[in-house]
C-alpha cells in the first residue's frame, strides 16, 4: 500500500513539473494579466544598463516570454530622451540590440545574465548554463523545436 501511495505521489509530482514547464507566457506586448510583472522585469533591466551606460533607455520588445522561474528577453535600446545613443570608441559595440535571462531566486525576479551591443552571441550554450530554464522560453513563434 505504502508503494503504491509513493508511486502516485511520484506520478502527480512529476505531472506538476512537466505542466510548469511547459506553460510558456509570452510577455512581447504589455496587457493587464502581466503589466506590472513585466514592467518589473523591465525596470531591472534598465537600471542595470542605466548604472552601465550612464543613460535612461526604453525597450523595443522583440522577443519576451516566461516560464517557471525564468523569463528571455531580447529586445532593441533606445535613448528614453530621443538621442543617438552615446557608447565609448574604444571598445566594440553593435547598437542597440540587448539580452536578459531574468531568475526567479526565493519567489523574486533578478537578472541571471544580460547583455548590451554585444558584439558577439554572449548567449550561446545559456540552456546548458541553466538546464532548469524551459527551452520554450528561448523559441521564438516561428520555432518548431
Amino acid at each position: 500500500m505504502k508503494d503504491k501511495i509513493f508511486y502516485i505521489l511520484l506520478l502527480v509530482t512529476f505531472s506538476f513539473a512537466i505542466h510548469s514547464q511547459s506553460n510558456v507566457l509570452d510577455y512581447k506586448t504589455k496587457n493587464k494579466t502581466n503589466e506590472v510583472e513585466r514592467t518589473y522585469l523591465l525596470d531591472l533591466l534598465r537600471a542595470k544598463l542605466a548604472k552601465e551606460f550612464k543613460q535612461e533607455f526604453v525597450f523595443v520588445v522583440e522577443h519576451f516570454k516566461l516560464s517557471g522561474d525564468y523569463a528571455w528577453f531580447r529586445g532593441v535600446t533606445k535613448r528614453k530622451d530621443g538621442k543617438e545613443i552615446e557608447l565609448a570608441e574604444d571598445l566594440p559595440y553593435d547598437c542597440c540590440h540587448v539580452e536578459a535571462l531574468y531568475k526567479k531566486v526565493n519567489g523574486k525576479w533578478q537578472i541571471a545574465e544580460s547583455a548590451a551591443f554585444s558584439t558577439d552571441v554572449w548567449w550561446d550554450g545559456i540552456q546548458l548554463r541553466y538546464p532548469k530554464a524551459a527551452k520554450e522560453i528561448f523559441l521564438e513563434s516561428s520555432d518548431k523545436n
